[in-house]
């Protein structure tokens, strides 16, 4: 748990401090709580104490007595905030019938707001626990405050989403949600679906990592084709669910027949081609890879012949292209690892387009110093990767251009293998061996000068 100031403590506590309160005020103030806990977290800056020893020894004692010090300063008013937070919760939990179902979605929320800041998980478990027996067996019983007689189907992808999001993975509950979800899909509007399939996205990512799991929830095949069908049919999606929907296609989309594939394919790619310019650089980028991703298992070898005949169409790279200059003339915050990522999929899906990689290519070549080693040879080997094809007519077509991006591509290879020998003095072997290897590949040319390894 994050520490608090004591002045913080002191103006929350009488907000919560009251003895009789209603549910719905109770909501209020539990959530104000919470999210003030979240901001003051969030934007609360710590200065760092100072090390003053060299000494590795020292250095572990310091911090010892840095966490003693931190602890025993701040841990009676961050117990006396998270004692009058739970208290609250208790209260909510008592009043659980009266909520219905959007006060217990807002009690979830509070719950999550405080997720990263408290110490021990087990209350929150606890809180958790009695809420999912309320839902599935308290409710079902009673007969006149019926839990399942209110919940729309929005809310019911709300409560899948929220029950994820504070990692509770309890089998029954999530199982009983999803099939209410897939049972009445005809209630669901396109937009809740894609929440859904993102909130089952990171069920399953983060799911992986438990070590022990005894069951767990999975969407078959002729489930994900009706929502991918929902999906198309009604395609009045924003800019970001549209990147999520993607996204989860690329993932997930491998297991349904080749028509189907087909067809939404090329419904994606019409949609992006009409509404380009509404996407961010961080979306133009996630598309990029997800496109890349579909294209692979869409446009396998084995089937061209199969989708000349069915739709007379092979692929185009012009959606690449298209978002290849968006993508390098909105960009302006640089994120370099982001970019060896993003040529590092071009040059694995066999797009060797110069004209859309220059702009990414001198992007890292300028920044090439803030790269980790291992990443900076993989630049390398890449650069390496797509001279060769450029050099090499037979398996990939050039344009009139081919003699000024080959030029260029050894120069920018150069430049920056000359980084690496002003860096070190006795270059490491890793290096030495890239550089060997092509001072014998029979390309003398493709040096501007002449570069010497320091023996």
């Amino acid at each position: 748990m994050s520490n608090f100031s004591i002045l913080f403590i002191q103006k929350l506590v009488p907000s919560v401090s009251l003895n009789k309160i209603n549910s719905i005020y109770l909501l209020k103030h539990l959530e104000n709580v919470c999210e003030h806990i979240f901001q003051e977290n969030k934007y609360n800056i710590r200065k760092s104490l100072r090390i003053r020893f060299s000494n590795i020894l020292l250095k572990k004692k310091e911090k010892k007595k840095r966490k003693i010090m931190n602890c025993t300063m701040t841990i009676k008013g961050n117990n006396k905030i998270f004692q009058q937070v739970y208290q609250y919760i208790d209260k909510a939990i008592v009043l659980l019938p009266e909520l219905g179902p959007n006060g217990i979605l807002r009690l979830l929320y509070a719950l999550l707001k405080i997720k990263n800041f408290e110490r021990s998980k087990r209350k929150k478990i606890i809180i958790l626990k009695y809420i999912e027996y309320y839902l599935l067996r308290s409710s079902v019983n009673d007969g006149m405050l019926n839990f399942w007689k209110y919940v729309t189907m929005n809310d019911s992808v709300l409560f899948f989403k929220m029950f994820v999001m504070n990692d509770y993975f309890s089998y029954d509950l999530l199982n009983t949600l999803m099939n209410k979800i897939i049972n009445n899909i005809k209630h669901l509007v396109s937009s809740d679906i894609v929440l859904f399939l993102s909130a089952y996205h990171t069920y399953k990512k983060k799911i992986k990592f438990k070590r022990y799991k005894k069951k767990e929830i999975f969407l078959n095949d002729n489930s994900l084709n009706i929502l991918y069908k929902e999906i198309i049919n009604n395609f009045n999606l924003t800019n970001k669910e549209i990147c999520n929907f993607i996204t989860f296609y690329s993932l997930y989309g491998k297991s349904i027949s080749l028509n189907e594939k087909i067809v939404i394919y090329f419904k994606v790619v019409k949609h992006i081609e009409k509404n380009v310019l509404i996407y961010s650089p961080e979306q133009i980028k996630n598309l990029i890879i997800s496109l890349f991703r579909i294209q692979n298992f869409t446009f396998n070898n084995s089937f061209n012949e199969n989708i000349n005949k069915l739709n007379n169409k092979t692929f185009d790279s012009e959606i690449f292209k298209k978002l290849f200059i968006l993508y390098n003339n909105r960009n302006i915050d640089v994120k370099i690892e982001d970019e060896l990522n993003l040529l590092n999929q071009s040059l694995k899906n066999n797009y060797y387009d110069y004209d859309s990689l220059e702009n990414i290519i001198f992007n890292i070549k300028n920044n090439i110093s803030n790269l980790k080693n291992r990443n900076q040879i993989k630049y390398i080997n890449l650069l390496m990767k797509l001279l060769d094809i450029y050099r090499n007519e037979n398996k990939v077509h050039i344009s009139l251009q081919k003699r000024f991006n080959d030029f260029m591509l050894r120069q920018i290879l150069s430049e920056s293998l000359s980084f690496f020998n002003l860096k070190y003095k006795f270059l490491p072997w890793n290096l030495r061996r890239i550089v060997l290897k092509h001072q014998l590949s029979n390309d003398s040319k493709i040096w501007s000068y002449k570069y010497e390894l320091k023996a």
